[in-house]
């Protein structure tokens, strides 16, 4: 077994997963493209039916024009190649014209879920390796996050009750997955859109990593990495903590939920802040416009005795009156 196929091994053993169908999202990039080979040489290794599991997944934003076409038309050919199962989802028109970066992720997770759920997947394979966590980090930190935030891309986590999507490459740098698929001789497509700085990640990438490294040294990817660790255990700790602040849950719905909030003047404000955030997780409320001075926000309307009313973003309205508090998605029937 290759060094590359041990680290993915490691992080997701073959045994846990080839019983259950599993999906790997490939771009045609070397990250994907090395997950997915990587996978199916530890499923190889097991048993001839453990190769059955793997299923290759393309979306075509359709934003490059024939460049995207040729990337699907890789991706097609290395599954046939491969005598793996194939699926691809491609935008209506216009669908992703004039999208942000984060608008075309979500677009890309949510063909990714749907063919899962189509082909009854257990598992959602990712390629994100050690560079995109730092960049990730870098990113983040950037734009003003908190704890959470700095504990970067995690390695795991339940996309629904289904479909857990996985990471297999996060402790492997870029330059080990192209040295792995330089041994194993497979070729791969380059995305050019991926050396245009005017995107944020790119800039990072391309412009940014380069000082630190030449500045501070190549270990600099390491201390970034180091602080994501110690932050994800530090939010995993107050995740946890949190949890007891259920019980003012009084009322829940989908769109609304009411709690007692009288005993919150006797907690912390970080732990009300931690246990909102993963209330919003657990509602699948939208998060990305909630930045940390709506939760601090939140937090002290609910720790004094002030009636409040505040109107938060993607249509949820925080309504405290006495002791009591409401949440509700407006754009939802209650």
């Amino acid at each position: 077994m290759k060094e590359l196929e041990q680290k993915v091994d490691l992080a997701f053993p073959c045994f846990d997963w080839s019983p259950f169908k599993t999906l790997v999202a490939v771009s045609g990039g070397p990250d994907s493209v090395a997950v997915l080979r990587a996978l199916l040489a530890n499923a190889e290794s097991v048993s001839t039916a453990a190769r059955e599991s793997l299923i290759v997944a393309h979306v075509n934003h359709g934003l490059r024009g024939l460049a995207a076409n040729r990337d699907a038309e890789f991706v097609a050919n290395l599954a046939a190649d491969l005598n793996l199962p194939f699926l691809e989802r491609s935008p209506t028109k216009n669908q992703t014209s004039g999208q942000s970066e984060e608008d075309l992720r979500n677009f890309r997770y949510e063909r990714l879920q749907a063919m899962a759920n189509e082909s009854g997947a257990r598992y959602l394979v990712m390629g994100h390796n050690l560079d995109d966590q730092v960049e990730t980090i870098l990113f983040r930190f950037f734009r003003g996050t908190g704890i959470s935030g700095l504990a970067g891309i995690p390695s795991k986590r339940l996309a629904t009750d289904a479909l857990t999507i996985v990471r297999p490459l996060l402790a492997a740098s870029r330059l080990e997955i192209m040295q792995y698929l330089h041994e194993i001789g497979q070729k791969t497509q380059e995305d050019q859109s991926n050396f245009d700085s005017s995107y944020t990640r790119n800039f990072l990438r391309n412009e940014l990593l380069p000082v630190l490294k030449e500045r501070f040294g190549s270990a600099v990817t390491e201390s970034i990495t180091r602080l994501g660790n110690q932050a994800r255990e530090m939010d995993g700790f107050l995740i946890e903590a949190s949890q007891q602040l259920d019980r003012i849950i009084d009322q829940e719905s989908s769109n609304r939920i009411v709690i007692q909030c009288e005993t919150l003047t006797q907690e912390s404000d970080l732990i009300i802040r931690t246990w909102l955030r993963e209330l919003w997780i657990r509602k699948k409320w939208p998060r990305q416009a909630m930045s940390s001075s709506w939760w601090s926000k939140i937090s002290a309307a609910l720790s004094k005795p002030k009636d409040q009313i505040l109107n938060l973003p993607c249509d949820i309205r925080f309504e405290k009156t006495g002791s009591r508090a409401s949440f509700t998605r407006q754009n939802e029937p209650i």
